[in-house]
């Protein structure tokens, strides 16, 4: 006896589709995907999907599904698709105007809230390329007493990373400016810098997912240095006595960005710091 005509459109039949097609274009982790995108179009949970398998998709719910599963197929990244990413336990809004917020950039928070922590008395902080404001909104909601200034080159960026700061009820600690790099801005204790680093030579073989990410957030010039390099030589005249600068890097930039910044601080501690893949990611300027 054939399946009642409604089976194709119950949760567990359309994960199974969903899983299929992706799979077929070659998308990693293909399952988690197609539970991500199926939560995501009826509002449940991933573990939902499986204690209701027998639920039924809405035609337009279905509709919706088939057109999320053909953008990811083309490789869309998936934050964009579901307009949100989780970063250092919060939830943030992503669209392409910014950069999608990566794992590894949550060691840029972890070091500075260790450094606030322990100078007690700093409270202003500089998020250089704040793209969806969640590295200063992780920063804010750790350490209550500091004052954050977002800069980004981008208007479109910035009205993203107003939205989260609103969100998370921040609008009175952060705020948002337009600046180019750190020109203008007044003294601050941290600054952080999560700048553009992919090197030209890099930008023909990199994921096809970052073709959909602001290049503007991407590119790094020639050798991935030249907005980190202007950065470092605008930072002496911003940064505080004794207090912290911090810069995102590629693994291969460590040795360079170090070598920099000794020659702008030549009395100043700088280190090098892993990410949880063990990868050099962030090197630490102590002024």
């Amino acid at each position: 006896m054939a399946p009642p005509a409604t089976d194709a459109g119950r949760v567990k039949a359309q994960l199974a589709q969903t899983r299929a097609t992706l799979a077929t274009a070659g998308i990693p982790l293909p399952w988690l995907d197609a539970e991500i995108l199926v939560a995501h179009v009826i509002k449940s949970s991933r573990e939902r999907l499986h204690s209701h398998p027998e639920r039924l998709l809405t035609v337009v719910q279905r509709a919706r599904l088939r057109r999320l599963t053909s953008r990811r197929a083309t490789r869309v990244p998936m934050p964009y698709l579901v307009g949100e990413r989780e970063f250092y336990g919060h939830m943030f809004r992503v669209t392409p105007a910014v950069l999608i917020p990566r794992p590894s950039s949550e060691l840029l928070v972890e070091l500075a809230v260790d450094w606030l922590n322990a100078h007690p008395g700093a409270r202003r902080v500089i998020d250089l390329g704040t793209g969806s404001g969640a590295v200063a909104i992780s920063v804010a909601k750790a350490v209550p007493r500091v004052r954050i200034e977002a800069r980004d080159v981008s208007v479109r960026a910035l009205r993203v990373a107003a939205e989260n700061i609103a969100h998370h009820r921040l609008r009175r600690r952060i705020t948002t400016v337009k600046g180019d790099l750190l020109r203008g801005a007044r003294p601050a204790d941290v600054i952080l810098a999560n700048l553009p680093y992919i090197p030209e030579a890099l930008r023909r073989v990199r994921p096809k997912e970052l073709d959909y990410e602001p290049a503007l957030a991407l590119d790094g010039g020639k050798d991935g240095l030249t907005l980190i390099r202007i950065a470092l030589a605008q930072a002496p005249a911003v940064a505080k006595p004794n207090g912290l600068v911090l810069f995102e890097c590629d693994p291969a930039q460590t040795r360079r960005i170090v070598r920099l910044a000794q020659g702008h601080w030549p009395k100043a501690e700088v280190t090098v710091h892993k990410d949880l893949a063990g990868l050099d990611r962030v090197v630490r300027i102590q002024t």
